[in-house]
């Protein structure tokens, strides 16, 4: 009857996350990834995974909510149909690749070009629209962070004889994911009735267990670990814990959300997987930072 009550659209996002989740999972074990890792590093391998699953069913959307992606395409842009569908399959097919670790370098690079090419196009004429609109800015520095997590996974995976270009790269990442960050930690601060994690515009609902409290535990987590990769010092240290807190800020608060607006794709599940995203994008940094700096 549960399934019944969840519309269609719903359940084929949700179906395709959980199979690249689970294929991710088996993998892990298949490879011995896990009985390698040490300490936190067995979180840093969740790092694929919880990017990769969020991909699959933002794709899937492509294909199930097809008229409402195109409606917030520029009206510029040729072909909105053509491009809805071969994104759409271009993520699904990213996802499977991630998950398995097939081909990941290569999906991990062109899934980091296309969430840049999305703030570009899309994002960031918006909010130069609107730039009193603090959501519109957060939606610009969501999707940077989701390329720099990308674009870490792509360092991550670049062969030893390139590696002045990997650094390069991670670098690049760092900064991709460090801004966004602190600017997410600022406005948790002000504005603690919000969602933590990406402070969206949904309120935290009266029901969840500390309300505030994880908002504002978010922003001073988010103060330090942001400070801490902008300045370059204990990075894969404070992208860890940064990933270690939007896990449980996903766990505490987004998944009861997701849970009661379970046959809603606007109002739970996106907002579950965007910050598993998140979460991911933040465990790819923490992987392609220098392994010195493993905690214990």
């Amino acid at each position: 009857m549960v399934l019944v009550a969840i519309p269609s659209t719903v359940i084929w996002s949700y179906f395709a996350s959980g199979v690249v989740f689970a294929i991710g999972l088996v993998a892990i074990f298949l490879r011995g990834d896990w009985l390698k890792a040490r300490g936190f590093d067995k979180l840093i391998l969740f790092g694929p995974l919880f990017y990769a699953a969020p991909i699959a069913a933002f794709g899937t959307e492509h294909f199930t909510v097809t008229k409402a992606i195109m409606s917030i395409m520029p009206a510029w842009i040729p072909w909105h149909l053509f491009w809805v569908y071969f994104v759409g399959a271009c993520f699904i097919a990213a996802a499977l690749s991630l998950a398995t670790g097939i081909q990941a370098r290569l999906a991990a690079s062109l899934l980091a070009l296309t969430f840049f090419l999305i703030v570009v196009l899309m994002h960031a004429p918006g909010w130069a629209q609107h730039p009193q609109d603090r959501f519109a800015l957060t939606f610009v520095l969501r999707e940077i962070s989701f390329s720099g997590g990308a674009l870490a996974l792509a360092a991550s995976l670049t062969e030893q004889r390139h590696e002045r270009g990997a650094h390069t790269l991670a670098t690049i990442a760092r900064y991709f994911v460090a801004v966004p960050v602190l600017f997410f930690s600022f406005e948790q601060f002000m504005h603690g009735d919000r969602v933590p994690g990406i402070p969206l515009e949904p309120v935290t609902p009266t029901w969840i267990y500390g309300h505030a409290i994880w908002t504002y535990l978010a922003a001073v987590v988010y103060a330090v670990a942001g400070t801490l990769l902008l300045i370059g010092k204990k990075t894969r240290a404070a992208a860890t814990w940064l990933g270690l807190t939007v896990l449980f800020v996903e766990l505490v608060v987004y998944l009861p959300i997701g849970v009661v607006e379970r046959a809603s794709l606007d109002n739970g599940l996106n907002y579950v997987m965007d910050t598993l995203m998140f979460c991911g994008a933040v465990l790819l940094l923490a992987g392609a930072m220098p392994r010195s700096q493993v905690i214990r």
